[in-house]
């Protein structure tokens, strides 16, 4: 009521609140205001998740805002509000509001629903030699990368794609880190073999356009560049140019959606093409297709997000674009000493407690 977060916990972390101090409890209103963006696309329905991911990240990344109420609806208690960086306030037209309706976010793309079931594998028990690669490698990072980076005489390129990223086989188990969670119909994960290789490429990129001379950049859409977001350099795809002089960019290593200014990107160097593209996008095997609730979602988010999962990748949809490669998977937690927490059984146990609440 407080915080607005919403969490599972046990019966018995449960407390009664001693009545003397139901008096002090009483006379402090709750503190959290559920707000909704004013001013947003008509006829948007659900929001896709490439909307709900940048909203995320950008509000996260923020350590604070100012707002501007426009609206209260008291039947729903929310209030209509513009959102803005302080050093945005007021100008309603550089708001996060307008910044998000400007972007070319809301195209849906239908999320890839196979015909999956759990044919049993919830009670599979997780080997050890499994997840034996969860452990984090301290040696040194490969140098594939750090030594041709540097050579000045590296072609320029905007059609060669980086390699196809290996997948365990069908049925198989894949060590996995999740680096953002929409729902468990919308998540990214990434191959935990491959994250020293990730963080060596991020540093040779820091390194080579830190001294490189900035080139003209002619700009397109679902074309490859290299982008400065904040201190770091990225792989990005363009997905749309904004009449402000920014540009809605998907990073391809992490699966977030970005706002950057044309003048931070850069051309991608062959060199840097070398490594697969990091993000895959995924889906939660063994639960039902449908519209997930915001209780559902968080409880998915605080459970996976930012943590090294094992994945069973249950099927594969392929495309002609590597960065729209979609898979379906059970997530299994390991991090327990004795017992192996499928997410599929844990998010069906809270969608089932949900529906009792309503």
């Amino acid at each position: 009521m407080d915080t607005g977060t919403v969490a599972t916990v046990k019966v018995s972390e449960l407390r009664e609140i001693p009545p003397q101090f139901l008096r002090e409890v009483f006379a402090i209103p709750p503190q959290a205001i559920k707000c909704c963006l004013a001013d947003l696309p008509p006829n948007t329905g659900m929001w896709t998740p490439d909307a709900v991911l940048w909203l995320r990240d950008t509000v996260m990344n923020c350590p604070e805002f100012s707002m501007k109420v426009v609206k209260q609806d008291d039947s729903k208690g929310i209030a209509h509000i513009y959102l803005f960086a302080p050093e945005n306030f007021p100008d309603t037209d550089r708001s996060i509001n307008r910044q998000i309706k400007n972007a070319d976010l809301w195209k849906h793309q239908k999320d890839v629903f196979l015909s999956v079931t759990p044919s049993g594998t919830s009670s599979t028990k997780v080997t050890s030699d499994a997840v034996s690669a969860l452990q984090l490698t301290s040696g040194r990072l490969e140098k594939s990368v750090s030594d041709s980076a540097r050579e000045p005489s590296s072609a320029l390129s905007t059609t060669d794609m980086p390699p196809p990223l290996p997948l365990s086989k069908t049925g198989e188990l894949m060590d996995v880190y999740v680096s953002v969670a929409c729902h468990p119909g919308h998540f990214i994960v990434q191959p935990w073999k491959e994250l020293h290789n990730l963080e060596a490429l991020m540093e040779e990129m820091i390194l080579y356009y830190s001294r490189a001379e900035e080139k003209p950049v002619n700009i397109e859409k679902n074309k490859l560049y290299a982008a400065k977001i904040e201190n770091q350099w990225y792989r990005v795809i363009i997905k749309g140019i904004l009449r402000n002089g920014f540009l809605s960019v998907y990073e391809l290593d992490y699966g977030k959606h970005e706002f950057v200014s044309i003048e931070k990107v850069q051309p991608l160097m062959d060199t840097f093409r070398k490594l697969p593209f990091q993000a895959i996008t995924a889906q939660l095997a063994g639960v039902k297709s449908q519209q997930w609730s915001e209780e559902a979602s968080i409880v998915f988010r605080n459970l996976v997000e930012k943590k090294p999962l094992v994945a069973q990748i249950q099927a594969v949809n392929e495309s002609t674009n590597s960065w729209d490669r979609k898979i379906v998977t059970f997530l299994v937690d390991t991090s327990l000493p004795d017992t192996d927490i499928w997410i599929h059984d844990f998010v069906s146990q809270s969608l089932a407690e949900f529906s009792k609440d309503d």
